[in-house]
This record gives structure tokens, sequence and C-alpha cells, in this order.
């Protein structure tokens, strides 16, 4: 069984009485330092929400090399809070479909530099797809390789905050 990240597609709903700025900004949080701005494409399409109210969706999509960056800046993210940790353990399953797992995190508190994995509105959508060869069960490969993710302790994540502390 082998299994590869395919791509990562970040978006974000900007509404009428938000700032795109700081919207861009939240979402943008989600990306690392290391890829330059060049090399990442905003998509922006204007659009009505459920009450005829003006909204802007912000997508990113990131392949390859972008992808892999991202995908371990958003896996050391999401271990900095155990309560990201347990949440996405508790109910992972229900964040799989087709060799794909949707994770949504608080714009508002991604735009103060916080990750906070959610299940509401108002939200980051990230979908991070994989490719996986070798087997049918792909959200179980997946998973597998989620929580093996999440598990693997970062030496450089545990310094960072023992020295918080």
């Amino acid at each position: 069984m082998e299994i590869k990240l395919n791509n990562i597609i970040l978006s974000v709903i900007e509404h009428s009485t938000e700032d795109e700025n700081k919207v861009l900004q939240s979402l943008c949080y989600f990306i690392p330092e290391k890829i330059d701005d060049e090399n990442i494409n905003i998509n922006s399409i204007e659009t009505e929400g459920c009450f005829g109210n003006p909204i802007i969706i912000h997508e990113i999509e990131l392949t390859k090399k972008n992808a892999k960056l991202t995908y371990k800046h958003i896996m050391n993210l999401l271990k900095r809070n155990e309560r990201n940790v347990s949440k996405l353990k508790k109910d992972i399953d229900t964040r799989l479909e087709k060799g794909k797992i949707y994770l949504r995190f608080n714009k508002q508190l991604a735009y103060n530099n916080k990750c906070v994995l959610i299940d509401g509105d108002d939200i980051i959508r990230i979908v991070i797809g994989f490719n996986v060869y070798g087997t049918k069960n792909k959200e179980e490969e997946v998973k597998k390789h989620i929580l093996n993710e999440i598990n693997n302790l970062d030496i450089k994540l545990l310094k960072n905050k023992q020295n918080i502390k």
C-alpha cells in the first residue's frame, strides 16, 4: 500500500461586512512562510449567500512541494493544541471521504494566529487529498496516515512548547 499527498484546497467565505485583507490573512495563516507569494494563486468568486447577501469565496489550491510543505505546517499547527488532537481523533471518521480529509478551523482565531479545529460556521475549510494505491479501503489508509502524523511528536515543537511555559 502506498499513500501520497495529492493536493490541498484552502477556502474561506468573506462576508460583505468583513475586511478582505483580514480574511485573506486568516486563510494564509495555514500556509507556511517558506512558500513564496508568487506561488500562491487565490481564486475569488463573487456570489450570494442563502439570504441574497453578497459574499466572496476565496480558494487556494496547492500541489506537489507546496502541498507537502503546507500539510506539514497544518499538522504542526494542529499538534500544538491538545484539544485539536483529541477532537480530530474523536471525529476523524466523519471527516474522511474518498481519500480526502476535511478540516474546519475558526476563521476569527486564525486571524489571531491560533489554530482551533471546529464544526461550526464562519470557518476556513481545508481539504487534504491523498492518492492511495494498492487498497480498496482508502479512508482507512488515510485515517491511519493522519493519526500517525498527529501522534508523531515533532521534537522542535516540543522544544517550543517547553520554551513557552
